[in-house]
């Protein structure tokens, strides 16, 4: 035991005591959290060199991601990677159920692990236990333990996608020697933009452990979009194929990602912005947090009649659609907001009218839906500065702010679409940057298992 366990077990210990034993947040695999992964996670044999009867432990890459957001950026690294590398295992490790869940999505639920917590004796079995060649860790998740241990076992570390606040490079530098401990312990920074790197530099890592690549986020923008995403959800909901000012179909509105607070100012904001005369918009809420859900419910039935996505009947044979039967529809399922943002007329991602830094707004921009956020996003600044600068994303500063961005496009929904359309298109030109983190791993996996590349399938 260290200092550091000292004082973990008086901050994350009672933490993770209460998630375990009073919410039961992570179940039957709690025990990932102490270091002790299922026997699956243990590295499998391959052939060394292709040479038939030659077996050696496989080279394994652990990738960190915290939550939803992270574990969406690492998937596109990580796909990468192993198309590189086919003789590698991949272990991926989340925070948050949420996050798990869009890892699972990616690299199937027998690579997927809880991340555990930074003691050092969890922390040493998490690593005896998945062996890693290489760990590479999304944005600025670094624990001291974590990457002592990673040194003690000489495990190369990357910190792809990296970004730190200035806030965050404030507090380290109150603590310098704990500071350049860590940046140091990180052989590679990957970050999103030349402030993010002057950041590190300020903390104490070297300049040539810095590239600067670029986000990944901006890789999760689909060159193509499928229309008929889209048109599944208009139909499931009940609000037609297109809404028009002069009437026909109910315009469609997604609040995504929201927080305390957030919800009852949209839905507030979204009644008083429809337009005399013109069909009620559908609200659709999708809460950042699910354990909301009964909460969020509460407070959007004085708003009109709330139904759960969960509780929709099944779509009619195509061609046909359902009723509408509520003006507000509840999101209580995983992983189905960035589709049922396709639907969306307009949205607005949460976290932004609270002080939390923001959601991912670049979700709805990238499928060309005009989108409003609040003032507060310093998690996706570079992004953020990019899209207000154009125009092409709104910001507000409350209530009356986004009453009036979705009375706009109420009124003009073409003018509306032509928006979303510009802001996809700024998007699009920033892709690449997942490629660029991956070439660099490309030889940091070569030197951790000091191969020659043709052993990596490179």
């Amino acid at each position: 035991m260290n200092l550091l366990d000292a004082a973990y077990a008086v901050t994350l210990g009672p933490h993770y005591c209460w998630h375990r034993l009073v919410t039961g947040r992570y179940g039957s695999k709690a025990g990932e959290k102490t270091g002790r992964p299922p026997d699956r996670f243990r590295s499998s044999e391959t052939a060394a060199a292709g040479s038939p009867g030659n077996f050696r432990e496989a080279p394994c890459l652990w990738l960190h991601a915290v939550s939803v957001g992270e574990a969406a950026a690492a998937a596109e690294l990580g796909k990468l990677f192993l198309a590189s590398h086919p003789l590698w295992d991949i272990r991926v490790s989340t925070t948050t159920a949420t996050g798990r869940k869009v890892a699972e999505r990616h690299f199937g639920v027998e690579n997927v692990v809880y991340f555990p917590l930074d003691f050092s004796g969890m922390v040493a079995r998490a690593f005896a236990r998945l062996r890693p060649s290489l760990v590479v860790l999304m944005e600025l998740e670094i624990w001291p333990n974590f990457l002592a241990e990673a040194a003690r076992r000489g495990v190369p570390v990357a910190v792809a996608n990296a970004r730190i606040t200035e806030r965050s490079a404030r507090r380290l530098a109150w603590v310098p020697w704990l500071a350049r401990r860590m940046a140091m312990a990180v052989d590679e920074w990957y970050v999103q933009t030349n402030e993010y790197a002057e950041r590190l530099r300020r903390i104490g890592v070297p300049d040539e452990r810095i590239e600067v690549a670029g986000s990944i986020k901006y890789d999760s923008i689909p060159e193509t979009i499928d229309p008929d995403e889209g048109r599944f959800y208009r139909r499931l909901f009940g609000c037609g194929e297109l809404y028009r000012h002069e009437g026909g179909a109910s315009a469609l509105a997604v609040a995504g990602s929201t927080h305390p607070g957030e919800e009852a100012v949209f839905l507030a904001a979204l009644c008083a912005a429809a337009p005399t005369g013109a069909g009620r918009p559908l609200a659709v809420l999708a809460p950042r947090h699910p354990e909301r859900l009964d909460e969020v419910e509460k407070l959007a039935r004085p708003f009109g009649k709330v139904r759960r996505r969960s509780s929709l009947p099944e779509l009619p044979p195509p061609g046909g659609s359902l009723e509408r039967e509520a003006d507000i529809i509840l999101i209580d399922s995983l992983g189905e907001l960035a589709r049922i943002y396709g639907a969306a007329d307009f949205a607005f991602v949460g976290g932004t009218l609270i002080r939390h830094g923001g959601q991912n707004f670049m979700e709805p921009c990238g499928l060309g839906k005009p989108t409003a956020v609040g003032p507060h996003l310093w998690n996706f600044q570079e992004p953020a500065e990019l899209l207000i600068g154009a125009g092409l994303l709104r910001r507000v500063d409350g209530p009356d702010g986004l009453r009036q961005a979705m009375a706009e496009w109420l009124a003009d929904p073409a003018a509306a679409a032509e928006l979303g359309e510009r802001a996809r298109g700024e998007l699009l030109k920033r892709r690449g940057a997942a490629r660029r983190m991956a070439d660099r791993l490309d030889a940091l996996a070569r030197r951790a298992t000091r191969m020659e590349p043709d052993l990596n399938g490179v």
